[in-house]
């Protein structure tokens, strides 16, 4: 059975026929080589999935559902002295399904944050890939400890196992030196991903599946 594309369909679907991207009928047509009138998969990345015609230009909507908002659950991650290493952890948690990521100031972090142009198209790219129904969330902003929703959960060598009844709103993973304990709150748990160091975003992936269906 062919491979059936699954598009990012921005905005409100007001008619019939939603509109495609010039990117995504290039992409459709000369690098897939899709024709005219075959099937694919659509979601507004708000819960809501379909499938239907490509036209070349656009998109018949057909049979049509609403998935039920995952659980909420914000990654703060400081961020990777690489873009490449960046993309890599944004790439990762969409495909996951992480409702949202956000990029923590620390004390030893040094990477830059990459703009949001190209944020939103790396995890666009992701949900195309996994078929999800929910683009996840992240912006260029820098977000501060006071920023964050509690209860906080802060991957450490030094925490202890995660408990399945010790559901966190926000978990974060530090930087390469470590996080400083002056900066973290005092009301925060600390738990330990397992017995070696992990890099950021191979913490932030284990992180992720750890806490994504407590």
């Amino acid at each position: 059975m062919r491979h059936v594309p699954h598009l990012y369909i921005e905005g409100d679907w007001n008619a019939p026929t939603v509109n495609t991207t010039e990117e995504q009928n290039r992409h459709l047509g000369k690098v897939l080589r899709l024709n005219k009138g075959k099937p694919v998969s659509y979601t507004d990345g708000r819960g809501r999935l379909g499938t239907g015609e490509w036209t070349g230009t656009g998109i018949v909507r057909g049979e049509e559902s609403t998935w039920a908002a995952p659980q909420p659950l914000t990654l703060a991650v400081a961020v990777p002295s690489s873009r490449d290493r960046a993309r890599f952890v944004v790439e990762k948690l969409a495909e996951l399904g992480v409702p949202t990521l956000v990029w923590l100031d620390t004390r030893w972090g040094s990477g830059r944050v990459p703009p949001a142009s190209k944020l939103k198209a790396w995890a666009v790219s992701a949900l195309e890939q996994s078929r999800g129904a929910f683009l996840m969330e992240t912006s260029d902003t820098v977000a501060q400890w006071s920023d964050l929703l509690e209860p906080i959960a802060v991957c450490s060598s030094a925490g202890a196992r995660p408990e399945p009844s010790n559901k966190p709103r926000t978990v974060v993973v530090g930087p390469e030196g470590g996080l400083s304990s002056e900066e973290i709150p005092a009301g925060a748990s600390q738990v330990k991903l397992g017995e070696t160091i992990l890099r950021i975003e191979t913490a932030a992936i284990a992180a992720a599946i750890i806490f994504r269906d407590q």
